[in-house]
């Protein structure tokens, strides 16, 4: 993991998944300061791999100037691996005292595409538009997504 520390105030914006979860970090204004995947392997002990997404987590945290927390809610199900990493993310937010965010999959992808319905080709597409031709993966993507649903949102509360 190469990176620097961060000064300026950031968010920091994760794709939860057990074996690859997206991370983006921004400033406040969508600006790019550090991209990154935190990937564990199925052949790893549950409990070792929990410990290192909390680990890896942590050091990002630290060694960022991180003052918001965004992830995807899960509220419909899906798996409990992933439900395992968002419980992690609000751990560490309760321990760090950052205040966090959650969306639904559907806001996420109507703010980034226009269409609560989209699909990893579209979400990719318009990742593209908003953030230039970034050489990563879809969970970086779709963290990268829950920055631009933050942002948009948050010009949403200021216009109304």
């Amino acid at each position: 993991m190469k990176q620097t520390e961060t000064k300026a105030p950031s968010i920091l914006a994760i794709d939860a998944s057990l074996t690859f979860s997206g991370i983006a970090i921004t400033t406040f204004s969508k600006e790019i300061i550090f991209l990154y995947t935190i990937k564990t392997s199925s052949e790893n002990h549950i409990e070792q791999r929990i410990l290192f997404v909390y680990k890896t987590l942590l050091k990002i945290i630290e060694e960022h100037n991180i003052k918001l927390l965004l992830v995807e809610n899960n509220y419909t199900g899906g798996s409990k691996e992933v439900n395992w990493v968002i419980g992690i993310i609000y751990l560490l937010a309760a321990e760090k005292k950052i205040p966090i965010k959650s969306y639904a999959p559907a806001s996420i992808k109507k703010a980034v595409t226009g269409n609560g319905r989209a699909n990893k080709k579209e979400i990719k597409l318009a990742i593209q538009k908003i953030y230039g031709d970034l050489k990563t993966n879809e969970h970086v993507r779709d963290a990268l997504g829950l920055v631009h649903c933050y942002c948009i949102k948050k010009s949403e509360v200021k216009t109304a």
